[in-house]
Order: C-alpha cells, then structure tokens, then sequence
C-alpha cells in the first residue's frame, strides 16, 4: 500500500458503531497519518441521538446511502471498506462478475458482529467480500477452506483472504488485583432478545433481585442494551424490557437494584463482577479482565436459540456458572486454552492495514 492508508469504517447501529469505534483506534495506533473515516449506512440506521452523542461526541462521521456507498467502492475513494456488518447491496455489488477486472476499486474487508451465533450463515455472508476477519481461531480454518471449496466451483468467486481478530476480542489484560478489591459493583448485562421469553426474562430478574437483597452493601445494575424507547428499527427488537418487566413484577424492589444505559467502557472500569446470559459483554469483561458469569439455566432457555449456541462458543471456558454459584457469587478463572482460541493478538491494527496493502497488490495482479 503506497502513500497514505484512506479507510472507511461503516456503521448503523449501537454494536457496528461501537466496532468501528475501537478499530478506528487501533488503526490509529498502528498508523498515525492514516485518513480514517467512520460512515452511518443510512438505509440500516437504528441508532438514537444518545447513542450517536455518547459512542461518536465529535459526530466525525459522514452518511451514505445504498448508491453513495457504492459509488465509493467502484472509484476507489477509499483504499479499503472495514465493516462489520455486509450490507445487502454491497454484498450484491461484490458479487458482479465484471469487478474482478477493476484494478483502483475500493477493497472490502469484513469482521464478524460479535459472538456468531450461526456460523453458516456468516459464512455465505462474507464470501463475497475480498478480506475476512474471523474467530474463534478455528473457525479461520474452516473458512478459509470453504472459501477455497467455493472458488474451485465457481471462476467468477474469488476466495477471500482470511485473519485471526476483532477489536472487541483483544488479548485480555490482566486487571490488577488491589483495583478489583476496590470495585464493590455487580453488573448484570441484558441482551436485546435473550432471554427469549416473558418468563425467562423474569427469572433473571427475579435472579438480580435476590443479589440485590443478599448484598446490600453492594450496587447491582442492570445494564440496558438500550432504552426502551430507542432502536425501534433495530435489527433484535426487545419484546419484554426490563424496565417495564422491574416496575410491574417487583415494584419494592430493593433500592440498590438499579437501572442503566452507560458506555460498555464505563461499566467494565466500574464491575467488581460481570453476569449476562447471552451478550458478547461477557468478551468484554473477559478482556478487560473482570470476573464474569455466563448463566445460561434461565427458565425457558430450551426455546431460545442464542441459550445452546451461546453454551457451544463458550464450551471449555469455566465461565458458564449454575445459579446457584451465581446467587452466591463464586467465579471461575477462564480456561487459557479457550482465551487463547477466541481472543486475538493486539497487533490487529497492524495486521489490518497489512491485509489492506496485501489485497491491493492481488488487485493489480490480476488486472495487468
């Protein structure tokens, strides 16, 4: 890659935004002179003012539109397109056969949402991009020999080039011991749409309230993905909320059961303990090296998909807690050999922009 790295970081709602976010950062560790810009895909916008103020306080970004955002890719205003999410119509474009032959066009390189809870389907996802970023470290073989499946099938399918990572699941840090010990704080992170049900959704609250009441010389929060009345064109749209669920089942509920909406950064600085039954929270809390619970015995569980994909991605990693080691808040150390399978080096940024420079040169060889 020659001169200055022009990088475009898409996003659209509260997770993509915060994924573009943390990599902008990375990149911008990695190559200070870097042109980085982050763009709202307006045909997929389900985030709120708040949210906007809160995650992007400079509003540094710029809006595209399906053709816009097209338009970008085929000039080549950009040297690479870095999203987590593929959106329909870029994934379309890709698809003509007709861009194999266009040499100066912007490249696409896609990562994963979060946990991926169906693996197939993010597969055919990003096959049509040209660089993928996946994990667990695993899961790049499979890909990757997929994609190469694909590409012996099909001349017009050109097999993606494929790396280890995601700014969210960077090697975890070690949180030093005295600072824990000042933390008093437990935090329970919600899930938009898991607990699938009204009853699962109540035990985990009726969970929290017992916390609460057990220790009252301690805050539980409970850590909204987002408030009630934001992300209604969200892709997961939340049917039981926990506000309303808190007011209507446990109207004295303890005082210090509370409710809130604040940064993910702000909330694993403050947990003493992190809990959550299906959020990627608990990566983060693994990485910034919380204690963390993953509960997964929530009533109904048998009728929430997310319940059994979330037990397979984190098989073998001693987080996965009963409630009653729950209720009586003893953790476990994750496995090391199972971090080291999900979280990625801290390099990323730089493996990033090498993918970038490496994708260019593929480009030209295949046009000259």
């Amino acid at each position: 890659m020659s001169g200055t790295p022009r990088l475009l970081l898409t996003f659209c709602d509260d997770s993509t935004l915060i994924f573009a976010v943390r990599l902008r950062a990375l990149l911008r560790a990695a190559a200070p002179e870097a042109e980085i810009t982050l763009g709202c895909y307006l045909p997929e916008q389900a985030l709120s003012l708040r949210q906007l103020e809160m995650l992007v306080p400079e509003a540094d970004y710029v809006l595209f539109n399906r053709e816009t955002l097209i338009e970008a890719v085929q000039a080549g205003l950009y040297d690479a397109v870095l999203t987590s999410r593929v959106f329909r119509a870029l994934a379309n474009f890709l698809r003509t056969p007709a861009l194999k032959h266009l040499r100066h066009r912007t490249q696409v390189i896609s990562f994963l949402g979060g946990l991926d809870f169906f693996p197939e389907r993010g597969y055919a996802n990003r096959m049509p991009c040209d660089g993928v970023f996946l994990f667990p470290q695993s899961d790049t073989r499979k890909f990757a020999a997929w994609a190469r499946e694909q590409a012996a099938i099909d001349s017009n399918v050109t097999a993606p080039l494929v790396d280890f990572g995601h700014p969210t699941f960077l090697a975890p840090t070690l949180t030093p011991p005295e600072d824990l010990d000042t933390r008093r704080d437990i935090y329970f992170f919600a899930q938009a749409i898991s607990p699938l049900t009204r009853r699962g959704r109540l035990h985990v609250l009726e969970a929290m309230v017992a916390l609460a009441e057990a220790n009252p010389d301690r805050q539980v929060w409970i850590k909204l993905r987002h408030l009630p009345d934001e992300n209604t064109r969200h892709l997961h749209r939340e049917r039981h909320d926990y506000p309303g669920l808190l007011k209507a089942a446990f109207p004295e509920a303890p005082a210090n059961l509370r409710l809130t909406a604040c940064p993910m950064d702000e909330a694993t600085e403050q947990a003493a303990l992190g809990i959550t039954c299906t959020s990627t929270a608990a990566i983060d809390l693994i990485r910034e090296g919380v204690p963390t619970m993953v509960y997964l015995d929530y009533v109904d569980a048998y009728m929430d998909p997310m319940s059994a994909a979330m037990r397979r991605l984190f098989e073998g990693s001693g987080v996965i807690t009963s409630l009653d080691d729950l209720l009586h808040l003893r953790t476990r150390a994750p496995e090391p050999d199972w971090v080291a399978q999900m979280f990625c080096p801290r390099d990323l940024g730089q493996r990033v922009l090498a993918m970038v420079a490496a994708l260019q040169d593929r480009a030209a060889s295949a046009s000259g």
